[in-house]
């Protein structure tokens, strides 16, 4: 934990930002305590934080400064950043994770979002088995405004599977938050839609092929695998035979995906049956748009008062950071400022424990061979 608060009180302030505001500093009282860490990533480590100022708890990502703040990340941030705005309170959209900071310290560059205690969507689907129709379509209402939020200001999201859609605490009616924009691409961004897949399960047929023109098209596709993936608890191209061998499945998945095999159960709703009918279907131009969904019987049953009116109250010029300057922060990321001294070797050599067995570190040292051990090299 020490070492935890360290990394938080390192904060670097940089007063005098040249958009004129007060970069990417705050108060003192602003800083973060951590709590723990939550897992770690390719990147770096994930913690669990609380604002020492309200209490309020929020995740944050810690990713090394250097090469590891590639340009993928920079244009992560600048896409979370439209959807997702925070300034004291949330401007941003309500389904999508906040990004409320970024900000740097002598090694990570950090990342502030809001924290969902609730734990993803898969984790909730696969304790029940499979959702009933009435909470699939409460949770697929919310996932398709936020995608349809995405799509307006011009984004794809392309990583629509339930894993990184967080919830909220509240255990009978649980708010669901979309997460993670690695494979995001804007049109204004870049506008390249075939250069990441995301995850299996969810990838369209044109994605397959390498013909995809728009990823929107994909995006319904993958949005109709994860209500599929609610209401019957498999995702719509596996099979339970293919547990048996993971080379197999992955073959037969793919083929089922190329060839869009798939079966509607029949005890669906005749809407519901029809909603995924247009959704999974192979040619993206014959497929429905989101518009379409979001004026489909099945999708308007029940809707939550206000829900289809969140996507024009979202603005992200009220964010705490301005692009300018968030694009400032990560360029200074990229920059690595790794001094090696006695305090940082200690950490280096914790840092590569964590990541290692030791026995196969002392290994690899020869420090485990007869001569070392038997002191026979020694003066």
């Amino acid at each position: 934990m020490d070492k935890l608060r360290s990394v938080f009180s390192s904060r670097k302030h940089r007063e005098g930002a040249a958009s004129g505001s007060r970069g990417n500093s705050l108060d003192g009282s602003m800083y973060y305590e951590p709590v723990r860490e939550l897992f770690r990533t390719t990147l770096g480590q994930v913690y669990l934080a609380r604002n020492k100022e309200n209490g309020q708890q929020v995740v944050i990502k810690m990713i090394e400064r250097g090469p590891a703040v590639s340009k993928h990340v920079e244009n992560e941030l600048l896409i979370h950043r439209q959807a997702a705005a925070w300034e004291g309170k949330c401007t941003g959209h309500t389904h999508i994770v906040q990004l409320i900071e970024v900000f740097l310290t002598q090694r990570f560059l950090a990342i502030v979002l809001e924290y969902a205690p609730g734990g993803d969507l898969l984790d909730y689907v696969t304790s029940k088995d499979h959702l009933s129709e009435d909470e699939s379509r409460w949770f697929f209402q919310q996932l398709a405004v936020g995608l349809a939020y995405f799509h307006s200001i011009g984004q794809d999201n392309r990583e629509l599977n339930l894993n990184n859609k967080l919830l909220t605490g509240d255990a009978t009616r649980p708010l669901l938050k979309i997460n993670d924009f690695t494979y995001s691409k804007s049109e204004q961004i870049n506008s390249d839609p075939n250069s990441a897949l995301g995850s299996l399960p969810y990838t369209a047929p044109e994605v397959l092929s390498n013909t995809m023109r728009h990823g929107h098209q994909a995006d319904v596709w993958s949005l109709g695998v994860a209500l599929y993936k609610m209401c019957v608890g498999l995702y719509p191209f596996e099979r339970l035979e293919d547990a048996s061998d993971a080379r197999t499945a992955v073959q037969n998945v793919l083929g089922r995906i190329a060839r869009v095999e798939y079966r509607i159960p029949e005890d669906m709703s005749p809407d519901l049956r029809d909603l995924l009918g247009r959704m999974l279907v192979k040619d993206p131009g014959q497929r429905i748009s989101m518009p379409g969904i979001m004026s489909h019987p099945w999708f308007r049953r029940n809707m939550p008062e206000g829900l289809l009116e969140l996507n024009s109250r979202v603005n992200p010029e009220k964010a705490r950071q301005s692009e300018e300057e968030v694009v400032g922060i990560v360029r200074e990321a990229q920059l690595s400022t790794r001094v090696i001294d006695a305090d940082n070797i200690d950490e280096m050599a914790d840092d590569i424990l964590a990541e290692e067995e030791a026995d196969d570190l002392l290994e690899e040292l020869s420090l485990t061979r007869g001569d070392y051990a038997s002191g026979s090299m020694q003066d």
